[in-house]
Order: structure tokens, then C-alpha cells, then sequence
């Protein structure tokens, strides 16, 4: 499995479709787009969605 490193970002981050069982066997999945958006799954459900801010990084582009 590819290993990447620690980074931050501020944004939106919603839990959804949260398992009543507090320990559940299955699998997990993790997708990263390029504009930031991080998807987690539990058993190919979504589980945690995150949206960064993009008006922040939009701005800072353009000021360099």
C-alpha cells in the first residue's frame, strides 16, 4: 500500500451512514481527488466526505 505523509487543510467535513455497531469486520477505503476532496468508506458506503475550502486556495494562487 502506498504510504503518504501528514498534510492539513481547512474545509467541510460531514459524517454520513454511521454503523450502529461500534466494531463492524469489512473493509475501509480511502479516495483522494486532486482538488482536495477525501472520501472514507466502510464496505464501499461513505463514511466520512471532506471538501476543502477552494475560495482560500483560489485567492493565494492568484496573489502569487
Amino acid at each position: 500500500m502506498k504510504e503518504y505523509q501528514e498534510t492539513h487543510q481547512q474545509g467541510i467535513i460531514s459524517l454520513e451512514n454511521i454503523p450502529k455497531e461500534r466494531m463492524i469486520k469489512g473493509d475501509i477505503g480511502v479516495q483522494i481527488a486532486k482538488d482536495g476532496r477525501i472520501w472514507v468508506c466502510i464496505n464501499g458506503i461513505a463514511f466520512i466526505r471532506f471538501k476543502p475550502n477552494l475560495i482560500k486556495k483560489k485567492r493565494e494562487g492568484a496573489a502569487n
